[in-house]
């Protein structure tokens, strides 16, 4: 008998013959599958052990100290930083107006050079003195505020306070030596408010 012929009186034969090949198949899917996910090793997800966990406490607590010593040295830079800051303006602040009264100061040289302070006239004595009190005031008061007057004549030219307007044929000074003063030199604090202006002596 022929397989078709057995089939045909036995259609029960290929129903069962079909699910046992469908079982096949999905046995071999669940297998798969199973293979296909693997188990976690054994202590691969324990907790680390307490030299570990003593160790990152260590490494957390230096670092946390070492930031800390940072941030009181940046707050000590910016101490020294703003003190310095706050003294520089505090004795810079009156530069402009410094600046202003030098040319009070030079009107009141200039008079003074102008005047005959050996007259004997009374009036004339007094006004000579009484231009030389005010002098002497004004002085005082730029003094008292860093203001000071630069030595020119007699003292080696220094082209950081003297600004030379003129050559001077000289035979007894020294070349580049000041010895002319046309208008008078300042400074504030030790920073240059005003050069000299100034001759300077030359070879004949």
């Amino acid at each position: 008998m022929s397989e078709a012929e057995q089939q045909e009186k036995n259609p029960d034969m290929e129903a069962e013959a079909t699910e046992e090949e469908s079982q096949a198949v999905e046995g071999e899917v669940v297998t798969e599958e199973t293979e296909a996910c693997e188990l976690p090793e054994e202590g691969e997800n324990a907790e680390p052990s307490l030299d570990d966990q003593l160790q990152a406490a260590l490494d957390k607590a230096e670092e946390n100290q070492k930031n800390f010593m940072r941030t009181v040295a940046d707050m000590d830079n910016l101490r020294k930083r703003s003190s310095r800051d706050m003294d520089q303006a505090r004795k810079f602040a009156v530069e402009g107006f410094a600046k202003d009264l030098l040319g009070v100061a030079d009107n009141m040289e200039r008079a003074m050079s102008h005047m005959d302070q050996e007259s004997e006239n009374d009036q004339v004595k007094a006004i000579v003195e009484g231009v030389k009190m005010v002098q002497g005031e004004l002085t005082k008061t730029l003094e008292k505020h860093g203001v000071k007057r630069i030595e020119a004549v007699g003292q080696p030219f220094d082209p950081n306070l003297h600004q030379a307007v003129m050559q001077v044929p000289d035979e007894e000074a020294e070349p580049d030596t000041v010895v002319q003063e046309m208008q008078a030199g300042y400074t504030l604090n030790e920073r240059l408010l005003r050069p000299s202006m100034v001759g300077v002596a030359k070879a004949p």
